[in-house]
């Protein structure tokens, strides 16, 4: 697992594995890597420019293997059930 420099525009068919308030996050696949992106410039448009200094509120993760990804979704909880749009289960490995 490591960061990557990319936009999540460079995954058009990314899906929502869970929302929240401020943000989302997706899973994508690209070239038989995993990504997960974490999504929360919702909350850009609430903070002033000064507090938007050195936040980094897009993270885009890349996973060797689609386990090694599973994994980190379950670590993070991720993996259960919530009342959000796109709840887990959506994605292979999670079912």
């Amino acid at each position: 697992m490591h960061r990557v420099t990319m936009n999540p525009d460079d995954f058009p068919d990314r899906v929502l594995l869970r929302g929240f308030e401020g943000g989302a996050v997706y899973t994508a696949e690209r070239a038989g890597r995993f990504y997960i992106i974490q999504d929360e410039s919702t909350m850009a448009g609430l903070l002033s420019e000064e507090d938007l200094v050195g936040l980094d509120l897009v993270r885009v993760i890349e996973f060797e293997t689609l386990s090694e990804r599973v994994a980190h979704i379950r670590q993070l909880g991720w993996d259960t059930s919530t009342n959000d749009t796109g709840g887990p289960g959506q994605i292979e490995g999670l079912t």
